[in-house]
């Protein structure tokens, strides 16, 4: 889909870079994956700290292998981003596909733009080891969710910034990606305020997750706030972009990402936005396939936009096949160094907050459903996804002969706890209620709704019942 797009090369440094071949067994499953973690990219700052920690999977064979960089969200309250790393790479590396988990410092630690300056260091430690850890260094995307999110957007935009570049770590290598994947990150710190009234964050606030990344109240400091606004970095030489939002999310505002889309538009950027229904704030809920079919998908190719109802899904093969797609097209990085072009800051750049830890896996629907009706609805529950020591779980709540205003679903797990719902509002453990969402409103009779969660132990065996509320 990107093969028309005309996209700058990437800049390298001073390090020259072996060349390396193209992307290794496209579409062959690795069959075994080589971890490797708490590789420091950067001495650690403040001393113990894990923000300038990373930890490596890569599929099993010679190589070399496309990246993806990720970074799980928080609010930027933790300097542990790389923890939720191995739920992705369960998806990507059988699709040939490595994954760097990749921290940043938090809020307490350091202030904007320290956290780009980590992501950007991490990409060029990786480019410069890439022969070691067997990937292709022309072949490099970012990721991540919520403030995660934010980090892998900043690091896809800002290509070519010198002052963002920072000077922690490896030195002298390119930091550019050639893709880059946003899951509901913030975009316009400014614009959160107005776009989320009503919410359970004061954007306003000093102690809101965005002011806390700043240092000020977002109305103190507006130009600060947009200099960390990844919407202001948006121009023609950007790479693809896949953006995905849950329309349920009460986190991070859904307008969030549509101005993040227009703007990459307007700047014909080859970009798809995965708008999906009854999704919340996590990237399994809205990669799950219980969603499959209700998404709007806007894409940009070559400055012509199509829309449309139902498809493709929002799936981890979609995802893979647009990293692919969009490694392959366009020029890519020479491996002898060429100048970095240095832009100047933006004015008034925009930026935006990402706050909630979310970091469940990904979903690749294994059905085994368990249902138990009860007064006025049903509840049907299904295995999504699972991994050594965790997995996700959808249910599905389904309104009897009359209106749901709400309802209680009891989770009962023979193993492990609950430690993360979307969709819904819950307690922990191994036996959770889960109560309906005030977003979620009434379920009209013979209609459903969903929510989903993730936990420890393999979710297997669980039970649910059902009750109006």
């Amino acid at each position: 889909m990107w093969s028309t797009r005309r996209r700058a090369t990437a800049w390298w440094g001073a390090v020259a870079l072996a060349a390396v071949g193209a992307i290794a067994a496209a579409g062959a499953p690795a069959s075994a994956v080589q971890t490797t973690t708490n590789v420091a990219y950067a001495p650690a700052d403040p001393q113990g700290s894990r923000g300038h920690l990373l930890d490596l999977y890569v599929p099993d064979g010679a190589g070399p292998w496309p990246l993806v960089v990720w970074s799980t969200g928080s609010a930027w309250t933790s300097d542990d981003g790389k923890s939720g790393a191995n739920a992705i790479a369960q998806q990507l590396n059988p699709r040939g596909i490595a994954v760097a988990g990749v921290s940043v410092r938090s809020s307490s630690q350091a202030k904007f733009p320290a956290q780009v300056h980590d992501v950007k260091a991490a990409i060029r430690f990786l480019r410069a080891n890439a022969t070691q850890y067997k990937l292709d260094p022309a072949k490099f995307a970012t990721m991540g969710d919520s403030s995660g999110g934010w980090v892998a957007a900043m690091g896809a935009l800002t290509g070519g910034f010198s002052s963002l570049e920072g000077t922690i770590g490896t030195v002298g290598v390119s930091s550019a990606v050639q893709a880059g994947v946003d899951f509901f990150g913030p975009t316009d710190f400014v614009k959160l305020a107005q776009q989320d009234q009503g919410g359970w964050i004061d954007h306003n606030s000093p102690d809101a997750p965005e002011a806390q990344l700043l240092g000020c109240a977002i109305p103190t400091c507006p130009a600060k706030a947009q200099q960390a606004n990844p919407i202001a970095y948006v121009d023609a030489n950007d790479p693809p972009m896949m953006l995905l939002h849950g329309r349920s999310d009460n986190v991070v505002p859904h307008a969030q990402t549509e101005i993040l889309y227009d703007a990459l538009k307007a700047a014909c950027v080859d970009t798809q936005f995965f708008s999906v229904p009854g999704a919340g704030h996590s990237h399994a809920d809205v990669t799950s396939s219980s969603r499959f079919g209700q998404q709007t998908v806007r894409t940009t190719d070559g400055c012509r936009e199509s829309v449309t109802q139902g498809t493709p899904n929002p799936s981890w093969d979609t995802i893979a096949a647009f990293l692919k797609d969009a490694w392959g097209s366009g020029p890519q990085p020479s491996p002898t160094p060429t100048p970095t072009p240095s832009h100047t800051m933006p004015p008034t750049p925009t930026p935006t907050p990402t706050y909630s830890h979310t970091p469940s896996p990904p979903a690749t629907p294994t059905p085994s459903p368990t249902s138990q009706p009860n007064a006025g609805c049903t509840a049907t529950y299904t295995l999504v996804n699972g991994w050594p020591g965790g997995f996700v779980s959808d249910v599905k709540v389904t309104a009897g002969s009359t209106p749901l205003n709400g309802w209680r679903v009891t989770v009962t797990l023979p193993s492990g706890s609950v430690t993360n719902v979307w969709n819904g509002q819950a307690n922990g453990g191994a036996q959770i209620t889960v109560a309906n969402a005030p977003w979620n409103g009434q379920v009209n009779a013979g209609q459903s709704t969903t929510f989903g969660f993730q936990g420890t132990g393999s979710g297997a065996g669980a039970t649910v019942t059902c009750a109006a509320a």
